[in-house]
């Protein structure tokens, strides 16, 4: 049930905002710590041991360490596939689409399916992370409370990040990185003004995850030491590696995908299929088996050899790949780390054999590999620099850190361009580009403004009858109908015009149909803005037919250029109201 909460000015309500946040980061603060129990529940179900998968699996008969991957994807199919299909998959794109096509809505039931279908996928062995997910719910809970206070769009998209960065914040126990998280990746239009309110969600669910699971970081973090300045360079070369890595790693989730496609595998099978070949990756290997993070602290505590880190380091990518193109519920942040803690040792013992006495030891170097991959898959260099940063506070990683992130960053999109979120809003045919004025586009559909009230003429109307008509109607363009009503051409007052100058006397013998354009671009009322500013971009005509989705032929109206401008601009003003707290935050909707 929804009720309106009707502000003054935005001064006025600074207060009562703030408090909105701090809930959002109580909330979601107590519900990343339920989701980590839960977690460790169904982790002890399906390995016995939640702390020691790795040695649970290696305990188990080889056809149990692939059945239980099967039996987590047979569980998921159906929640992933019909009850919520929103849930599929990392998590973050899903909140990314939200706030750039959905005004910041986000169905308040996705918070239980998305708990209960990665809970299981991760309990069962995905090769998937938890980071992912608990901003998806922690989006889900801002959002949630925003529409039931009926709050505008603007400041559902803010309660949304806010509950991302909490999500962030109490997963790792670092409030900046969560903050800087939902200021870089989830806000694609990001204001200073609301920095504070994401803040204070962020610190809230830290102190609640202090509370309930330490303080300590979520790794067993080595002393950093930077031996030389030659190893500056250094980590300009490993941040070209992580950058390819990065490239190589979402193209691989995306190949996956397109296999799944290709051979038509049902969307509620899938995650089955990707558990039977996790599972047999994990026969050998059950290092790639949950979160990894197992891995990292192998790595950082200088316990894996050279060839141990190469072999689990291709063996996550591929299980990774294959648990988040199956569908399994989990995030990609998680992987990333592990996969850059591995890259970033390989490299660090390949160094430090050939030059010791002017490099670190491997554990320091896998502690900046982490930074940058997740820089690299994420396009997101300063969540990635801070992300480390509070897991280590010391001052000298600043340095390796920031070229090691921006390298990865720079080779990221110099070979593919797209981070891994916005490759999966690409598939969707969602467009990521930053910017206020995009999402007010985004945010405005075709149906919600077009004119019902049109006037069209009958492909054989002849031409006399059609001067007539023009003189007697306010628009310029006319829909041109065969005897089903369907759409069949455009007809305007240039083309009329044209004719007319050559036909002379004999325009009566002249029909719609022969003069018409045939070529007729048309839009559907569920298109946004965006897309319709697209069509008119570049072309002369000032009127679009606006057409059925489902009967592509069907005329329901039509969609004037004047109108367009007119409405955005209007968008346009309102929205400026609101930021200069006239009227503050809210008139129930927003519209």
């Amino acid at each position: 049930m929804e009720f309106r909460w009707r502000f003054g000015s935005y001064r006025e309500n600074l207060i009562a905002l703030l408090i909105i946040a701090i809930l959002i980061g109580l909330a979601t603060g107590y519900l990343a710590v339920g989701f980590r129990y839960l977690l460790l529940y169904a982790t002890s179900f399906f390995w016995q041991d939640p702390f020691d998968v790795v040695g649970a699996a290696q305990s188990f008969p080889w056809y149990l360490v692939i059945a239980i991957p099967v039996v987590g994807g047979l569980l998921i199919g159906p929640i992933v596939s019909i009850w919520a299909p929103e849930t599929r998959g990392a998590g973050v794109p899903e909140v990314i689409e939200a706030v750039v096509a959905h005004e910041g809505r986000i169905r308040h039931r996705t918070t239980l399916f998305k708990l209960a279908s990665t809970v299981i996928s991760i309990g069962s062995g995905a090769s998937v992370g938890r980071e992912g997910p608990i901003v998806h719910m922690g989006s889900s809970v801002g959002s949630s409370i925003a529409q039931l206070i009926g709050l505008s769009p603007e400041w559902r998209r803010v309660f949304l990040a806010c509950g991302a960065a909490a999500g962030i914040a109490a997963t790792f126990n670092a409030p900046m990185a969560g903050m800087l998280f939902a200021a870089e990746i989830i806000l694609v239009d990001f204001q200073v003004a609301y920095l504070s309110h994401i803040a204070i969600s962020s610190v809230t669910a830290t102190v609640i995850s202090h509370h309930f699971l330490g303080s300590l970081p979520a790794f067993e973090v080595p002393v950093y030491e930077l031996v030389s300045y030659w190893e500056i360079p250094l980590y300009g070369l490993l941040g070209i590696l992580a950058g390819a890595l990065s490239v190589l790693f979402i193209k691989s989730v995306s190949g996956v995908e397109d296999q799944f496609d290709r051979f038509s595998v049902p969307l509620w099978l899938r995650p089955a299929v990707g558990g039977f070949l996790v599972g047999i990756i994990a026969v050998g290997f059950p290092h790639v088996l949950g979160v990894g993070y197992s891995s990292i602290n192998l790595v950082l505590t200088a316990q894996a050899a050279a060839g141990l880190m190469a072999i689990i380091m291709v063996l996550k990518l591929a299980a990774t790949a294959i648990s988040a193109g199956a569908g399994f519920s989990g995030g990609i942040f998680a992987p990333s780390l592990v996969m850059g803690g591995l890259l970033g040792g390989l490299f660090g013992s390949a160094v430090h054999t050939l030059w010791p006495d002017i490099t670190a030891t491997f554990p320091v170097y896998g502690l900046v590999g982490m930074g940058a991959l997740v820089a690299g898959t994420t396009l997101a260099p300063i969540t990635a620099i801070f992300t480390i940063f509070e897991l280590t506070y010391n001052f000298e990683i600043i340095l390796p850190l920031m070229t090691c992130c921006i390298t990865s960053l720079v080779t990221a999109q110099k070979l593919y361009g797209y981070s891994i979120y916005e490759t999966k809003l690409l598939r969707k045919g969602i467009r990521m580009i930053r910017g206020h004025d995009v999402n007010l586009l985004r945010s405005m559909r075709v149906g919600e403004y077009m004119d019902r009230k049109f006037e069209s003429v009958r492909e054989d109307t002849r031409l006399g009858e059609l001067i007539v008509t023009a003189q007697n109607s306010p628009y310029p363009h006319f829909p041109v109908l065969n005897a089903d009503k369907e759409l069949v051409g455009m007809v305007s007052l240039r083309d009329l015009k044209e004719v007319l100058v050559e036909m002379g006397d004999l325009c009566e013998l002249v029909v719609a149909s022969e003069i018409m354009s045939r070529e007729v671009l048309t839009i559907t009322p569920q298109d946004n803005f965006e897309t319709a500013f697209e069509v008119f971009e570049g072309r002369s005509f000032s009127t679009l037919p606006v057409v059925d989705s489902k009967r592509g032929k069907r005329v329901l109206g039509i969609l004037k250029k004047s109108t367009l401008l007119l409405a955005y601009n209007q968008k346009v003003l309102k929205t400026d109201v609101f930021a200069k707290d006239e009227n503050g935050v809210g008139n129930g909707k927003g519209n």
